[in-house]
Parts: structure tokens; sequence; C-alpha cells
């Protein structure tokens, strides 16, 4: 995989999906373990996080890595 071939496109979803991800998974835990939601909902509202960060840091990204 060549690392230069990216786009700043590219490069810039792939830091997206990476933070917006490790959100999500900090948001289950948050969501099960601290407010004691059920385990069907739990899902959802990471999910619902992944969406609410990934799509303006996505935008806020791609604004700032240009070539």
């Amino acid at each position: 995989m060549d690392l230069e071939s990216w786009t700043p496109r590219d490069k810039a979803r792939r830091i997206t999906v990476l933070i917006a991800g490790y959100f999500a998974c900090f948001m289950f835990v948050v969501f099960w373990m601290v407010l004691n939601w059920p385990w069907y909902l739990s899902p959802l509202g990471a999910v619902a996080s992944y969406a609410a960060l990934y799509y303006p840091l996505f935008a806020l990204l791609r604004r700032r890595i240009r070539r």
C-alpha cells in the first residue's frame, strides 16, 4: 500500500473513521455501564454517537488536510 498515493480526502476519511470509532466504543461503555441503558439500546446510542461525530469531523478535517 503506497501511502503517498492517498488523496487528502482519503486521509481525512481514515482519520475520521478512527476517531469516531474510538468515540463510539467509549460511548457504548458509557451508555451500558454508567447510564445503565438496556443491552439493546447501548449499541444504538453508540451508532448515533458515531454518526454525530463523523460528519462534522470529516468536513473539518477535509478542509484542514490539503496538499
